[in-house]
């Protein structure tokens, strides 16, 4: 009889232990967390390469004619001081290049004197975070209590997602349980 019941009970723990190791539930969590942003502006350029159009490209002002209602004619003196007010004016550019999962550009330009006098720009990194949560499904477990120096009990279960049943054996008898985890 003790023979059967340490065989029965190396035999259950084996079959917990393997039960317990084969069955895992897999959570795959995925977030996209933000880098530490980069800025940064840069305001002395040298072009790389100039070339020369050719003929000088006026901002046309337009009058109309006295005579020739049809035909406008062109103010050379207000079309230069256009094209003078023109080159002077500041063009300022700010845009979004991207934002996306690998993170967020935004450039900031300004150009007068038909330069490039200021370049902006901000770069948010993202990076993926991948997390794998493994959980098991099936868990068994073993258990030993003394109440007083007189009672004694060993026993049993296993745990069935967070569902546990339980089986105990004390000098009184079989007790049997069910319990649930928080």
């Amino acid at each position: 009889m003790k023979k059967k019941l340490i065989i029965c009970c190396v035999v259950c723990l084996a079959l917990g232990f393997f039960l317990g190791r084969w069955s895992t539930e897999v959570k795959e969590i995925i977030r996209y967390v933000e880098g530490k942003t980069i800025r940064d502006t840069i305001t002395r350029f040298v072009p790389d390469t100039v070339y020369l159009t050719g003929e000088l490209k006026y901002k046309y002002v337009y009058v109309p004619d006295t005579i020739y209602r049809d035909v406008p004619i062109i103010e050379r003196e207000e079309s230069i001081a256009e094209t003078i007010r023109d080159w002077n004016r500041v063009r300022e550019y700010n845009k979004l290049l991207f934002d996306n999962e690998s993170g967020k550009l935004s450039i900031a330009l300004s150009v007068q004197y038909n330069e490039l006098q200021k370049l902006s720009y901000s770069f948010t990194p993202m990076h993926k975070e991948n997390t794998i949560i493994k959980k098991r499904v099936f868990e068994p477990f073993v258990s030993a209590s003394v109440l007083d120096l007189h009672t004694f009990s060993v026993g049993g279960g296993f745990f069935y997602h967070d569902i546990g049943f339980r089986a105990e054996w004390t000098s009184n008898g079989l007790t049997i349980g069910v319990l649930y985890k928080f």
